[in-house]
């Protein structure tokens, strides 16, 4: 055998960048650049705020310094960690490459097939090329293309990898939603001079839809919303559709996310026994849209660490789901149950957020929905999507899960659209049901 292997110079210290695995966080700010360690590459990524995730710019060029490691070196047209040339007999040699990464066996295989190699020499290369692979290395590849495979079998599952957060994100009808709460203001002997340019800021912060990442959300608008969320029956209906499209605001969102009485209220009115439907399902659209553009703690982003106020929060308001998911339920409010259920599970998907019982409340609301049957297409599908989902988080989640779901397959029937019907294929291949 004849090495053909060459050394040089790595650009950029791979090992010191972040992993792959930190892709599924999101940025800090829309337009931030980092540079992560994708597949042994120094690979450049920017944080599309719009899009909820990491859009790849290209690979870095470094300064030249770093550690030696050997080149690839090109055969047949492929790179190869190494390449080296063996003789077949006294005259006749052929050359072989191969990976760190590649498993022995099949190399020396594969090579002894193509040219009918005598055992003995299969040995030979074996005991030769063995020693310049990496197990570690091997187990790595063997998994990255045992998920690959499975995430490139699905189109929808899991949620974070695949299609991101869902937004209730229309904001075509502020005009009527303007003159809703001008006529209830008015009619409100004891407004405040306060609520009222709280009132008039607001929606002029609301129609101004270009500029929802740069325009600021002031006292004066948080103190209308905390005032005006406690305003009864059909009033409440705009105000928290007014809520819903702040929450796509950028500062609006930091700032009431994070507001314990915004909190407490959006609560009350989810749990309320005299709520009417509507009320119900817009509240649900605030909260799956507070759950998919809250910003994320440092720790939250780090190391999936989320605040324990904001955990407890999202788990509240999950329980408070529950009944809004039932098939006594009205449809859309169903609907909107499922997509915010579907966002928490997103939400932990992405950042890598700890919380099992979360997720086990979660899917424990999802199944007998489904095992139920009937209801929206667009509701089904996220209800496959979430629990089928909830089970790539990991294999603990996915053992509880599995026992609880091998007749939902017989329960989804009926008039299904595409997306169903390959929600529920996605279904099938994460529980083998």
């Amino acid at each position: 055998f004849e090495a053909a292997s060459k050394e040089g110079m790595e650009a950029i210290d791979i090992a010191g960048l972040p992993t792959e695995a930190e892709l599924m966080k999101p940025g800090a700010k829309d337009g931030q650049v980092r540079i992560f360690n994708v597949q042994g590459k120094a690979m450049v990524y920017r944080w599309s705020q719009g899009d909820m995730k990491w859009v790849c710019v290209g690979q870095a060029m470094g300064s030249g310094r770093g550690k030696p490691k050997p080149k690839k070196t090109e055969l047949d047209g492929k790179m190869y960690d190494h390449v080296t040339k063996v003789f077949i007999t006294e005259q006749h040699s052929v050359m072989l490459g191969w990976n760190e990464d590649d498993d022995p066996q099949d190399v020396v295989d594969s090579f002894a097939a193509l040219y009918s190699l005598t055992e003995d020499l299969k040995y030979q290369v074996f005991e030769f090329v063995k020693p310049k692979t990496n197990p570690n290395a091997i187990a790595a590849r063997k998994e990255r293309e045992k998920r690959e495979k499975l995430a490139a079998a699905m189109r929808h599952v899991p949620n974070w990898e695949k299609f991101g957060f869902q937004l209730f994100a229309d904001t075509s009808k502020l005009g009527p939603m303007r003159k809703r709460l001008q006529k209830t203001l008015d009619a409100k002997a004891d407004a405040t001079a306060t609520e009222k340019k709280g009132f008039a800021l607001m929606m002029s912060n609301l129609e101004n839809t270009s500029q929802y990442h740069s325009s600021k959300f002031t006292a004066d608008e948080r103190s209308f919303i905390v005032s005006a969320l406690q305003w009864k029956g059909k009033d409440l209906l705009p105000v928290l559709d007014a809520l819903r499209v702040l929450m796509q605001h950028a500062d609006a969102v930091k700032t009431l996310s994070e507001d314990s009485k915004v909190r407490e209220l959006l609560l009350a009115h989810l749990n309320d026994p005299a709520a009417t439907k509507h009320q119900l399902m817009l509240s649900l659209r605030v909260l799956a849209n507070l759950v998919a553009r809250r910003p994320r703690a440092d720790k939250e982003r780090k190391h999936g660490e989320a605040p324990q106020d904001v955990v407890q929060f999202i788990t509240s308001a999950v329980a408070g789901s529950t009944r809004c998911v039932d098939t006594k339920a009205d449809l859309p409010v169903r609907t909107a149950a499922t997509v915010f259920l579907s966002n928490v599970i997103c939400w932990i998907g992405m950042n890598k957020v700890k919380a099992d019982a979360l997720t086990k409340s979660i899917v424990d609301i999802c199944i007998p929905a489904l095992l139920a049957g009937g209801g929206k297409s667009n509701m089904i599908y996220y209800l496959l999507v979430a629990t089928a989902s909830a089970a790539r988080l990991k294999p603990e989640i996915k053992a509880y899960i599995a026992p609880k779901v091998t007749g939902v397959p017989a329960a989804v029937k009926g008039a299904l659209t595409q997306s169903v019907v390959e929600a529920l294929a996605d279904f099938r291949k994460v529980f083998g049901v």
